[in-house]
């Protein structure tokens, strides 16, 4: 049975680096997420950047990397074994005015690439770049034109022309490079849920994955509609055929992961995954990125590999308390709940399997 590729168990194909950090020692990130720059070509009503449920405090609408900064990085990736980058917002990536030399020089370092994107500039060089990547998932939250130019703030034939972008992606992608689409769901695109499946499989999408819209009162928001999203999803993954996936995430949202506050003293996830953002501070993670409270260092300066490896940063993460300053939802709290579990097991029974 194959897993999907929103698994929390990937984090158990790099034991290796599990058993380094159970240790006590300090390992280059597996994984990083990069946001290369804060401007965006759309204006969704949603966006945690331009409407916050926190008060983001470092954050700029036109902070960008600098070029030279980008490629050091990428250098320093390369260096110290970093596995795989993902490009996402922030803003919208293929925006940033040197996506494309830096994405090669992550395909030319031997680094997995993906990107998280709205669509709307996936063509040309990006998109012949873009088809030797891992994956790259397209954020696109409606079924038709009307709503995708509600909540995007876009003109209605936007939607027609990512359709088309998609289409064109498909054909020209490898076989291997994973096309998804992120649908999440709300009060006014919850109708829309079969049909936009059906579209993304017949566009040539390879999966489609569905999640709710978070509140700090998400339950009550999904109250009148929930029942009926559920209906839509069970439907399609019923009727599904071929290789197509129906992600359903959805459900899972309103269970333990989505609670705003964390039962261990541990995260454990943050050895593993990191965030740089537009302004060229690290952070602990997605969901702490641009606040003070989640900044792990600034690399405007100094190099991303003299940061993540000082003195200063292994204190950091000694003294991070995730139920001091995590109360919000989180999006690794299944991992951290799995690893913690790990990292307690008792080793003087570990061969009773």
């Amino acid at each position: 049975m194959k897993s999907s590729p929103y698994s929390n168990l990937k984090i158990f194909g790099h034991l290796e680096e599990v058993h380094k950090v159970k240790r006590g020692e300090r390992i280059a990130p597996v994984y990083v997420r990069i946001k290369p720059t804060n401007r965006c070509n759309q204006n969704c009503y949603y966006c945690h950047y331009r409407n916050p449920y926190l008060e983001l405090d470092q954050y700029k609408p036109t902070d960008e990397i600098s070029r030279e900064k980008m490629l050091e990085i990428i250098r320093d990736f390369k260096d110290i074994g970093v596995k795989a980058v993902t490009f996402s917002g922030g803003g919208e990536p293929l925006l940033y005015p040197y996506i494309e030399e830096t994405m090669e020089a992550v395909l030319n370092a031997g680094i997995d690439l993906s990107i998280i994107t709205n669509g709307s500039l996936l063509t040309g060089k990006k998109a012949e770049l873009l088809s030797m990547a891992k994956w790259v998932r397209i954020s696109m939250e409606s079924g038709c034109p009307e709503t995708y130019s509600k909540i995007r703030g876009v003109r209605e034939d936007a939607f027609k022309e990512l359709c088309e972008n998609i289409k064109n992606f498909a054909k020209k992608k490898n076989v291997d490079c994973e096309l998804g689409v992120n649908f999440v769901i709300g009060p006014d695109n919850y109708r829309e849920v079969y049909q936009a499946g059906r579209q993304m499989q017949e566009l040539g999408c390879n999966h489609i994955k569905y999640t709710a819209l978070m509140s700090n009162d998400a339950e009550k928001m999904h109250a009148p509609f929930k029942q009926e999203v559920i209906r839509q999803i069970h439907k399609l993954m019923e009727e599904n055929t071929g290789n197509f996936k129906v992600v359903n995430l959805y459900e899972s949202d309103f269970d333990s992961s989505a609670v705003f506050g964390r039962n261990y003293e541990h995260c454990a996830i943050k050895d593993y995954v990191t965030v740089i953002a537009a302004n060229s501070r690290i952070y602990y993670c997605h969901d702490k990125a641009y606040l003070s409270a989640g900044e792990i260092g600034d690399i405007s300066r100094k190099s991303f590999k003299d940061v993540w490896f000082s003195e200063e940063t292994t204190k950091k993460f000694r003294m991070f308390n995730p139920q001091e300053v995590c109360k919000h939802h989180c999006v690794y709290d299944d991992r951290n709940e799995l690893l913690n579990l790990f990292y307690g097991l008792d080793e003087q029974h570990i061969n009773f399997i």
